[in-house]
């Protein structure tokens, strides 16, 4: 559970991050910025907040040295000295500019704010926000001038689409480290996450169901011979077994996912052929609230050549009991039996 009701922005610095392969500037400030009123205050809040999901946490990550990771040392040193600020928050701009290489990367503003008062986990805390704004919106604006209004358009930030962003809690506190991340983005190589923040996922519940429902969708998807029905048996199969049972057992669950034998065969050879076996491990607890996440995504239907669909539900398991396929050769048409 993470709180920002009662947060403030403590500090908050804005530099100008362009593509470096396109010689584009670099812009930075060497003071911090004024917020003007709580008004402005709490829609800035709404600009950094309300896009993060915090369905997936990150942590720090390097090859072989963690000391190594620039934002690491960055967000450690304004933690333990936040009179240092202005000076790592230019650090961060100048590391962004580096790895801002890729062609689709965008010129934009970068926010970097120093925040307390944040209630992660049960615990208050410090917090770190790295935004960075790339693409404006316009909005009109009404302006009364001696008793009739002026209409103009003016270019802004939408306060309700950030485009890239962060969030570094206090590790050095009670809470483990924790980073959240925001990238909109699908054009530009994953350079937020990978080469700017690096980070890698935390093995934890929500984290560790979601990737085996995330497996099962790929499996389906490469399973050409695999009937519809069948398909759907086993993803119905999948989400039961993760809503009846508290921890994960990959030999249990292939069993209860499988229909049959040939089924399970396939599921375990593609587990190996794609070496996905880390993403199963050992027994792990099994997040509940994943698995409400997920079946919001699943499509559990047929979509006939006539446009009409068949939906169906996923407390179904054995779903070729009640739909029988076959093929009618005076039509030459596909046909489904629902009992």
């Amino acid at each position: 559970m993470i709180d920002f009701s009662n947060a403030k922005i403590l500090d908050l610095a804005v530099h100008v991050v362009g593509n470096k392969s396109k010689d584009e500037e670099l812009v930075l400030t060497d003071t911090s910025s004024t917020i003007s009123n709580d008004v402005t205050e709490q829609y800035i809040k709404e600009y950094f907040f309300s896009s993060f999901s915090f369905e997936l946490s990150y942590q720090f990550s390097h090859e072989t040295n963690l000391s190594l990771n620039e934002l690491y040392m960055y967000s450690s040193t304004i933690f333990q000295s936040p009179n240092t600020f202005i000076e790592q928050s230019k650090n961060i701009a100048k590391h962004l500019y580096e790895v801002s290489t890729h062609p689709n990367i965008k010129r934009g503003e970068l926010y970097i704010a120093f925040i307390n008062d944040c209630t992660i986990d049960g615990y208050e805390t410090n917090a770190i926000g790295i935004f960075k704004s790339e693409t404006k919106d316009f909005y009109l604006n009404i302006k009364e001038h001696q008793g009739s209004f002026d209409v103009s358009c003016k270019k802004g930030i939408n306060t309700k689409k950030l485009d890239k962003g962060c969030l570094i809690f206090d590790f050095k506190r009670k809470i483990p480290e924790k980073v959240y991340i925001v990238d909109t983005s699908r054009n530009d190589a994953l350079y937020w996450k990978n080469d700017f923040l690096r980070v890698t996922e935390i093995e934890d519940a929500y984290t560790n169901t979601s990737n085996v429902l995330n497996v099962c969708k790929k499996f389906l998807s490469k399973s050409s011979d695999m009937e519809k029905t069948s398909k759907i048996s086993f993803l119905n199969n999948s989400v039961q077994y993760l809503e009846s049972h508290d921890n994960f057992e990959f030999d249990d669950f292939a069993n209860h996912a499988c229909e049959n034998e040939n089924h399970c065969r396939a599921f375990k050879s593609y587990i190996q052929d794609n070496d996905l076996e880390f993403k199963f491990g050992d027994s792990f607890e099994i997040s509940k609230q994943a698995v409400t996440e997920a079946k919001k995504k699943i499509r559990n239907f047929i979509k006939l050549d006539s446009d009409i669909e068949i939906k169906i539900p996923s407390k179904i398991s054995a779903v070729e009991e009640i739909i029988e396929q076959g093929y009618d050769a005076k039509k030459k048409m596909r046909y489904y039996k629902i009992y």
